[in-house]
């Protein structure tokens, strides 16, 4: 269902349950629902993710304490601003990390998020996660995978990842996969 089906389907829907004498701002329902279903959005870099405005505050900020963006999620819940990052760093990431970069984020956000309410969380991408994009898949070169391909398991090391192919390595050889060949990865 594309942005103008849900929006009429939800303006009708709203139309139907309150009183006509109550006066509602569509807009902001509207601006609430887009919130919701276009800036939630886990694609990264690879799809454009870059020219977000709040990737564009948030990952130089996590970059600076030498930590990559992983994941990147905001939703409007009533009338807060939900955030949750991901973060990744060789050797892994501690609960001070992400203390620290928590502390440097959440002003610049609330000031980008006009002092609306914000709840930020902030961790580490945790065991076993499953790599969702292509950008997950370079953040992780040189760790180990495994990747579901014709629902048989290969375990090996990312060698080196791009928007469209991972080159991994196992048992000594180099293989290339296009991300349309895989069914499932997560780190091992």
């Amino acid at each position: 269902m594309t942005f103008k089906g849900i929006e009429y389907t939800i303006n009708r829907q709203l139309k139907k349950t309150l009183p006509e004498e109550v006066e509602r701002d569509f807009f902001f329902c509207r601006l609430m629902i887009f919130m919701l279903i276009i800036v939630k959005d886990d694609d990264l870099k690879f799809n454009g993710y870059e020219e977000n405005e709040l990737f564009s505050i948030v990952n130089p900020i996590c970059e600076g304490f030498g930590a990559k963006l992983v994941h990147l999620n905001s939703a409007i819940v009533k009338t807060n601003l939900h955030i949750r990052i991901v973060l990744y760093k060789k050797g892994g990431i501690n609960i001070d990390s992400c203390t620290k970069i928590s502390r440097a984020v959440l002003p610049r956000i609330e000031v980008w998020a006009d002092n609306r309410d914000v709840n930020l969380e902030v961790s580490s991408p945790g065991i076993g996660r499953i790599l969702k994009d292509a950008w997950e898949f370079q953040i992780f070169k040189d760790e180990k995978v495994n990747i579901l391909i014709d629902n048989q398991w290969i375990a090996g090391v990312i060698i080196d990842a791009d928007k469209n192919k991972l080159i991994l390595q196992s048992d000594d050889n180099n293989a290339e996969y296009v991300y349309e060949q895989i069914q499932k990865a997560k780190l091992d």
